[in-house]
C-alpha cells in the first residue's frame, strides 16, 4: 500500500494505491492521522482511484477518519472509487454519511 499526499486548499487529499485490508489498515490509518495533525486543514479527500481492493478494515479505516474530521466540524469525501471499491462502499451505506465523488 502507497500512500501520498497532497494540499487542496483546507483539505488534505489522501492518495492510495493498492490493496486496504487487515495487513495494511493500522499502518495508513497511523500515516494518515499523523499528517492531518501536522497539516492545517480542515477537510479530508480520500482519493481511492488506485484502490484495487479493500475489505472491512477499509471501511473501519474510513469511518475512523469521518470520525477525526467530524470532531473538528470539518467534512471528509471519498474521490474516485472503482467501481468494485464503489459496490463495497455501497453495501456498508457509507455513501449515506460521507460523499462519493465518483
Amino acid at each position: 500500500m502507497d500512500v501520498r499526499f497532497s494540499r487542496e486548499g483546507n483539505s488534505l487529499v489522501v492518495m492510495m494505491e493498492g490493496e486496504i485490508d487487515h495487513h495494511t489498515a493500522s499502518r495508513v490509518r497511523e500515516r494518515i492521522d499523523n499528517k492531518f495533525l501536522m497539516e492545517p486543514v480542515k477537510n479530508l479527500i480520500l482519493d481511492l482511484s488506485r484502490v484495487t481492493f479493500m475489505d472491512s478494515a477499509g471501511i473501519g479505516l474510513i469511518l475512523g477518519r469521518m470520525n477525526r474530521v467530524s470532531l473538528i466540524g470539518g467534512k471528509m469525501i471519498i474521490r474516485r472509487p472503482k467501481p468494485e471499491i464503489q459496490r463495497i462502499l455501497r453495501m456498508s451505506r457509507i455513501e449515506e454519511l460521507i460523499e462519493l465523488d465518483a
